[in-house]
């Protein structure tokens, strides 16, 4: 909060990954920072920030290391070189509804999950792919998807979903 305004907010948890930690929240820039230092190490330990549309308020970003991957809260998907900051692709419009609940990745997929509780599934890499979309219940959905020994759980106002074979 370099301004020190009284309605700054962060919602959305850091990600870290090897020794960068990516930072997001309502208000740009999207941060990429050097692991560890003391004190304040906005500067010190930046490596690249990104202005662009697509950054996340509510939903947390998510890495496999190679991109960083942010859902919107408008339900837009935009995909950066985690390493240099650079758009890959991006942002591109998910299935229509708000997004609250942060993506994960397993299996080389990308798994967002929007209020209406439908998930869209991205192949995780640098091509923008839309590999499904499935609707459940239509409740109400802010709850991020959990991954568990080939599970995944999905949890509406109604139901919790365990989608496996």
């Amino acid at each position: 909060n370099p301004g020190k305004e009284w309605n700054y907010r962060v919602v959305g948890t850091p990600v870290v990954f090897d020794s960068m930690v990516y930072a997001t929240s309502r208000r740009n820039p999207v941060l990429a920072l050097k692991a560890g230092g003391r004190g304040d190490i906005s500067q010190s330990h930046r490596l690249w920030t990104y202005d662009g549309a697509g950054a996340p308020d509510v939903p947390s970003a998510v890495s496999d290391g190679r991109h960083l991957f942010m859902i919107d809260d408008r339900g837009r998907a935009t995909c950066l070189d985690a390493i240099k900051g650079d758009v890959i692709w991006g942002p591109e419009r998910l299935a229509q509804g708000s997004v609250s609940a942060s993506p994960v990745i397993a299996g080389g997929k990308l798994y967002a999950v929007n209020e209406n509780g439908v998930t869209t599934v991205l192949r995780a890499g640098p091509t923008y792919e839309v590999l499904a979309t499935n609707e459940l219940d239509g409740g109400y959905t802010l709850s991020s998807p959990a991954i568990a020994e080939g599970r995944i759980y999905i949890r509406t106002e109604t139901h919790l979903y365990c989608i496996g074979d």
